[in-house]
């Protein structure tokens, strides 16, 4: 949304569940890259942060003056970083894989190029740029350079980008769940998400969520849209891929996960202790689970872990003195 009404009743329906939401507003009106939204009128009405959400904000003077309402206002623009130049007509990584399976592919550099430019830009504006979904080894070494700078840039991956490849669309016979936007990318890739998450580069682990209906996901590869739910399995991934192989630690994780968005977000972390208002989410690292049909909560079913065994669950949470607990367990 570009508005503070909307802002507002999304708050005003977030209240009425157990879960806390936080309307991110746009950077610019409709989305549309051209005019600066109203930020400081939506920030009043709640929102934390700015994004065009899935559409980079493209005109490099536009994002210069969002980076300058930024530092003004003390909140993050979330950017998906792509140069649309670069990244069409690609449906996956540009790689031998792609040149295997003669699809059009999307080069890290586009990922890249604009990494680099809202980096510069944070700098000179001392804006905070957020970098959304971060995916190529080279991403991650341009953020963990910014950071030692002293700019204000933060990023972060979804579960899917330290684990499955781009060999994966080859395996899965051109399964369209493993179609999502930044695209799997190499092993080498991968690796470097796992480094970024354990030498702090990569402050948060992110889901990404895009559901999309079967019908949508049940068509030739190159017509099927990007995305894949990643709310429900997000937990279990990392669980398995960081905690189990003993890269993170548990505080680590929760750090990823929940501590770290909050302090992005600028919102407050909720305290353990007694008197403090609770607000939990109960994980069990050692439950074992199918991710099948029966156990999908979204009402789309586009994942590429569908079917797949899992270890790690949610169990329930805790907020607004309200106990929910996964009933499917």
């Amino acid at each position: 949304t570009h508005t503070r009404d909307v802002v507002e009743y999304i708050i005003k329906k977030g209240n009425e569940t157990p879960v806390d939401v936080h309307p991110i507003g746009c950077v610019t009106k409709d989305r549309a890259g051209k005019s600066i939204a109203e930020m400081g009128d939506m920030k009043d009405g709640g929102a934390v942060a700015f994004s065009d959400d899935g559409d980079p904000v493209y005109d490099s003077q536009v994002m210069r003056v969002a980076l300058e309402y930024s530092s003004m206002l003390g909140m993050p623009i979330i950017n998906h970083e792509e140069d649309l130049e670069l990244s069409r007509p690609g449906h996956m990584n540009e790689g031998r894989v792609s040149t295997r399976l003669g699809l059009d592919g999307t080069p890290s550099i586009a990922e890249e190029t604009m990494i680099a430019r809202d980096i510069l830009l944070a700098e000179y504006t001392g804006g905070h740029i957020h970098v959304a979904h971060i995916s190529t080894k080279g991403a991650v070494d341009l953020v963990r350079e910014g950071k030692k700078k002293g700019i204000n840039v933060t990023t972060e991956v979804c579960a899917h980008h330290f684990d499955l490849t781009d060999e994966e669309i080859e395996k899965q016979k051109f399964n369209t769940n493993f179609k999502m936007h930044p695209p799997l990318r190499t092993q080498e890739d991968v690796d470097a998400m796992i480094e970024g998450l354990v030498d702090g580069t990569i402050d948060v682990i992110c889901t990404d969520h895009a559901p999309h209906a079967i019908e949508e996901k049940e068509v030739e590869f190159i017509y099927a849209p990007n995305g894949i739910i990643g709310l429900e399995t997000a937990w279990s991934i990392s669980n398995m891929r960081l905690f189990k192989t003993k890269k993170l630690n548990l505080q680590q994780l929760v750090e990823k996960l929940s501590y770290n968005p909050r302090k992005i977000l600028n919102l407050e972390v909720p305290a353990l202790e007694e008197g403090a208002q609770a607000n939990l989410t109960f994980f069990n690292t050692d439950e074992e689970w199918t991710f099948d049909q029966k156990n999908v909560r979204s009402k789309s079913k586009n994942s590429p872990y569908l079917n797949k065994k899992l270890t790690g669950r949610a169990v329930g949470i805790f907020n607004r003195g309200e106990l929910v607990i996964n009933e499917l367990r």
